[in-house]
């Protein structure tokens, strides 16, 4: 069963002049995308800067309003309520951010942090918060002790863990993860991805994980959604993906993925240019200005997302047989 969907989901922000607030352009940051996610599975959304990936977590959290389409949870139609409705759901919808510093309130202890959200939705009753707060501590790997200290006395890993611990402490269904260890050391990033994995084997957390490193995306997923310029341009299950890559874009990403064995040779796809403004997206296939493979067709008719054996591809290079790249 779905825990959460996305239908036709779209993000246009409205750019103005400052002097007189006349419309300059348009932004679209999000342009008609569908996915779905299973209940206690994790989507890995993976895309350079300015691909739309954070944007779509805000959007399925309300923490942005959609300027288009649906954003369904358990069914419902979360993105059309109103709001004294939505308040009773935002208890199952909670994020994880990038910097776990700028997420924290520096004059709170952690204690007072971690009190707030079980205040706000009633989650216990008040004679019990202190016990509630020591037991989210524990679950996050931290002592009883930390309460009473403030975020500067942590590590960054430690912060993390707080944030994690403060995310769960409304009992959520749905967790948004948006870039949750790219802050962190290396040594503390697998700590961190460890600690995520058992909380949703134990608790059957729902995660949109968000991410640029694709070895992350590879240990922590069990689909990946790949996102160029607001759209989703390849999906399917993270073994499929990582084995037969289709997309041109995927694979060039694939390329530029680190490897652990130092000796091992990797041939490297050089993209073309930068990543376009999302001011003036290119005609057709938005990454033809990039591909090294550019076909006329692909400059002037844009292509959909269709399931091609395991996976979807939005791609006119697709040959079924093999990736773009053989």
């Amino acid at each position: 069963m779905e825990m959460v969907r996305v239908e036709n989901l779209k993000k246009t922000f409205i750019l103005k002049s400052k002097v007189l607030g006349i419309k300059t352009g348009e932004v679209h940051a999000v342009n008609g995308i569908n996915f779905g996610i299973h209940r206690g599975k994790t989507l890995g959304l993976v895309g350079e800067s300015g691909s739309g990936k954070s944007t779509t977590g805000r959007l399925m959290l309300r923490l942005l309003e959609p300027t288009e389409g649906k954003v369904l949870l358990e069914g419902q139609d979360i993105s059309k309520i109103n709001n004294r409705e939505f308040r009773k759901m935002r208890k199952n919808l909670q994020m994880v951010f990038q910097n776990p510093y700028a997420a924290l309130d520096y004059k709170m202890t952690i204690e007072d942090i971690l009190i707030q959200p079980l205040h706000i939705h009633k989650i216990v009753p008040p004679l019990e918060y202190k016990k509630e707060v020591e037991r989210l501590l524990e679950v996050v790997g931290l002592s009883k002790k930390a309460r009473r200290k403030f975020p500067h006395e942590f590590s960054g890993g430690q912060r993390q863990r707080i944030g994690i611990a403060r995310a769960l402490s409304t009992k959520p269904k749905f967790i948004v993860c948006d870039e949750p260890v790219s802050a962190l050391d290396v040594s503390v990033q697998s700590q961190i991805i460890n600690l995520l994995k058992d909380l949703q084997k134990e608790y059957q957390l729902t995660y949109l994980f968000i991410a640029h490193g694709l070895n992350v995306i590879k240990h922590m997923s069990d689909q990946v959604a790949v996102m160029y310029l607001g759209k989703i341009v390849e999906i399917g299950e993270v073994e499929e993906i990582f084995k037969r890559p289709k997309h041109p874009y995927t694979v060039a990403l694939m390329s530029a993925s680190p490897i652990p064995n130092p000796e091992a040779i990797r041939n490297r796809i050089h993209l073309n240019n930068e990543i376009p403004s999302a001011l003036n997206i290119p005609t057709g296939c938005s990454f033809h200005t990039r591909c090294p493979k550019c076909m006329e067709i692909c400059k002037e008719i844009e292509p959909q997302l269709e399931k091609h054996g395991q996976h979807s591809v939005a791609c006119h290079l697709f040959d079924p047989k093999e990736a773009p790249y053989g």
